[in-house]
């Protein structure tokens, strides 16, 4: 198998879930920063760029980028506080009442998530009496909450941290990963983790943005370094098959402008597998997700949404009008480089976290401030990168729209509200 090593990155010619050459280029988004490498005015010179392409793999389905770049750079010092948005607090806090539902005596359930970031589940999850234990990389986020007394390994995840975390606190009931399972370069290692530590009758349940709605609403500005596979139902099961563990269940979740939940169990476990497994198949194969017409078709819609796109945004500012972004975010990043979106276009990028703020975006290198959407300065239009989120960015700017703001959606169709 062949790996094209760079100082830089990696990258391979072939699927990193089953091996096969049948690997064909599905998407090319040209050369992109770090989605999540915001920055500092005297990082400027210093930033990268690596080639950002997808790959479809014609023997197992699975949708992967052919780059893959070191885990530390991505992860070490991380940006990304999910308890900042409300609509994720609010999703954990929902999760940790359905597995309270699952697992009738939470005393004696030991749970772990793999990529807890700033401790929101972890949080939901002791309070229904759980023993809980998370485990993330990002030192920067996890570092203070260790010191709090939260129950957090700074480490990465693998088979070998497994090994070190069955020794000190036994099997897991329950392992959780919520959109870190399509981050990780060696899935392969990852799964083992999973089967050393789980409970012959153990639950993994896990979450990503799901390939059928990207594939649906064009939504390309899901597709950065960090996620490195963009996962259908069907590539899953066929990865899952190869270590012995299946899918039994699926839920369908409208978080991030649409993900999947995903049930699994070793082989020998206990629970019955759903027809909603088998339905969503059908309907993965009736979508085209196993064909490679699917994506040319995919390709040339993402080409026509950013030409759409880049038209209205440069009528908007040739009427002498103002125009800010809302959401530092990797699909924020992902649009204004495809795009080129300068400061001569967009004044500055509106953000709700405090970590963010008085940095600049990667690439482009736009100011990112704190809101002044309800304010008398506020500009005349506003592009949602964080377009996701619309409803809870809607109730909290009220005041922008009614003094006659307008919220650009830039997916999965362009329109003004």
């Amino acid at each position: 198998m062949r790996v094209k090593r760079n100082r830089k990155y990696n990258t391979y010619s072939y699927c990193r879930f089953c091996k096969s050459r049948k690997i064909k280029k599905i998407l090319d988004l040209g050369k992109q920063p770090l989605a999540g490498g915001f920055l500092r005015k005297n990082e400027f010179k210093k930033e990268k760029f690596y080639p950002l392409e997808l790959y479809f793999c014609q023997n197992c389905f699975l949708v992967q980028t052919s780059v893959v770049i070191d885990s530390d750079v991505l992860f070490k010092n991380y940006y990304y506080y999910s308890s900042v948005i409300k609509t994720l607090s609010d999703h954990f806090l929902n999760n940790s009442k359905l597995f309270s539902n699952l697992f009738k005596n939470a005393n004696k359930t030991s749970v772990l998530e793999i990529g807890c970031n700033d401790g929101s589940f972890i949080k939901d999850m002791s309070n229904e009496g759980f023993k809980i234990l998370g485990i993330d990389p990002a030192k920067n986020i996890v570092g203070p909450l260790i010191k709090q007394g939260l129950p957090i390994i700074n480490d990465y995840f693998s088979a070998k941290s497994a090994n070190s975390i069955l020794k000190k606190y036994g099997k897991m009931d329950l392992i959780v990963s919520t959109n870190t399972l399509a981050h990780i370069t060696d899935m392969h290692d990852i799964i083992k983790g999973i089967k050393i530590l789980l409970n012959d009758d153990g639950i993994l349940y896990f979450e990503n943005h799901y390939l059928g709605t990207l594939i649906k609403e064009t939504q390309y500005d899901m597709v950065y370094h960090e996620h490195q596979y963009y996962y259908s139902l069907m590539a899953l099961v066929n990865f899952l098959n190869i270590h012995d563990m299946k899918i039994f269940n699926v839920r369908r979740i409208p978080i991030h402008g649409g993900s999947m939940g995903y049930f699994v169990q070793k082989r020998s476990g206990r629970h019955k597998i759903s027809q909603l497994v088998r339905k969503i198949i059908e309907s993965e194969t009736k979508q085209g997700l196993n064909k490679l017409s699917t994506y040319a078709n995919f390709e040339n819609k993402v080409k026509n949404n950013k030409k759409e796109l880049m038209c209205l945004v440069k009528k908007i500012k040739k009427e002498k009008n103002t125009i800010a972004a809302y959401g530092a975010s990797g699909r924020g990043t992902v649009i204004s480089n495809y795009c080129k979106f300068s400061d001569n276009i967009i004044d500055y990028v509106i953000d709700d976290s405090g970590a963010k703020q008085g940095l600049f975006t990667p690439g482009i290198h736009l100011k990112i401030v704190p809101s002044n959407l309800n304010k008398e300065n506020h500009p005349d239009y506003t592009i949602l990168f964080a377009w996701t989120f619309l409803n809870e960015i809607k109730n909290r700017n009220k005041l922008y729209l009614i003094n006659g703001g307008k919220f650009i959606i830039p997916l999965p169709n362009t329109i003004i509200i």
